[in-house]
């Protein structure tokens, strides 16, 4: 008897290692079919439609579904395509990768601005001949455009200097022509203590209106921030209308804090904050976890997810899903920060003086 089942124990673990094996060959097949049907996919739409399709993998951190979109829309043209190869989450602050470097020249050879400031930088593997070109270059297309006042002109200068003492002066530059993130990075270090302000309160007064114009310039981390202050004032109406706009554009980051918040598993509540509803807040948090790559920021939808779901009754898990797919039917999650300034190029630069001059803070 033991020898018998000592044979059906050999047996079942042969099967098993077959059943394994073959179970991995399929896996691998799948993979690799759908590997040589994504090009094809992909040129079966016009470069537009590929950027867009690229790009909104790109900001779901699927960056090999991203590339043969995002190389189509660049043969055709798009210098931010190409920049968004070469920015494929794959950042070495010591030095460029040679696929890095060869997208972001493709970018910059196209007149993306961006991708100018990157051939400049420390990290460029440019010889020091090439980044004075480079330099050179970049300050013709944006030294006219910074002596009209234009905003991002200010801001894409600035990159110039990171670390040294003119890096905050443009960047205030920036900030009072009108551009949004530098209206909140001037406003955050105010509020840290940079820079000295002669009368009382003024240093206050300052901070505010800045964050109230980068929140009315659309950055996504001021409209948030607003939002949640108008939370603990006690304006939960016009809270809400800001919250639910932000939503409603499918933005990731939106999503895991209004996630996190409806479904009560941040670590310190809001002060104010009273909606709990579990099941919308796992909703958004699924529709994160579907729709971002499964190892975006190690993992932290997933994560999130598992951490709502666990304080859920099987009910709500259900109607949460329920919410989540509906959720999915209609709109398209990814990253995103209503600047869009990877979007920028030579040719377009005088647009960005259009779209925040009237930002400018007097």
């Amino acid at each position: 008897m033991m020898g018998n089942d000592s044979r059906r124990h050999s047996i079942m673990q042969m099967h098993l290692h077959r059943y394994a094996y073959h179970s991995l060959l399929v896996l691998l097949i799948l993979a690799v079919g759908l590997l040589i049907a994504l090009p094809t996919m992909a040129a079966t739409l016009t470069a537009e439609q590929a950027y867009q399709k690229g790009k909104t993998l790109h900001f779901q951190d699927r960056f090999e579904e991203a590339e043969p979109y995002l190389l189509q829309a660049g043969n055709s043209g798009n210098a931010a395509a190409y920049y968004l190869i070469a920015d494929s989450g794959s950042f070495n602050r010591f030095g460029m990768s040679d696929k890095e470097y060869k997208f972001m020249k493709f970018a910059a050879d196209n007149g993306h601005l961006l991708a100018m400031v990157g051939m400049i930088s420390d990290r460029s593997l440019t010889s020091p001949k090439e980044k004075k070109i480079w330099r050179e270059k970049f300050l013709e297309v944006v030294e006219p455009e910074i002596n009209k006042g234009n905003p991002l002109a200010y801001e894409l200068i600035s990159r110039l200097y990171v670390l040294k003492d003119e890096y905050f002066g443009l960047l205030k530059n920036s900030a009072y022509a009108g551009y949004p993130s530098a209206q909140w990075e001037v406003a955050r270090r105010f509020e840290m203590g940079d820079d000295w302000f002669l009368l009382p309160g003024s240093r206050e007064k300052e901070v505010a209106k800045l964050y109230e114009a980068s929140a009315r310039g659309g950055y996504r981390d001021a409209l948030s921030s607003k939002a949640l202050s108008l939370i603990e004032e006690g304006e939960k109406e016009k809270a809400f209308e800001i919250i639910n706009t932000l939503i409603d554009k499918g933005d990731a980051q939106s999503l895991t804090t209004y996630g996190a918040l409806f479904s009560d598993i941040y670590p310190n509540s809001l002060a104010g904050w009273s909606d709990i509803d579990k099941a919308r807040g796992a909703s958004y948090l699924k529709a994160l976890k579907d729709s971002m790559a499964p190892e975006s920021k190690n993992g932290l939808y997933r994560d999130m997810y598992r951490f709502a779901e666990e304080d859920l009754s099987d009910e709500e898990i259900k109607q949460g899903e329920i919410l989540a797919e509906e959720y999915l039917r209609t709109h398209t999650v990814y990253r995103q920060d209503g600047l869009d300034e990877y979007e920028y190029t030579v040719d377009n630069l005088h647009t960005a003086l259009e779209r925040w001059g009237g930002n400018a803070i007097e």
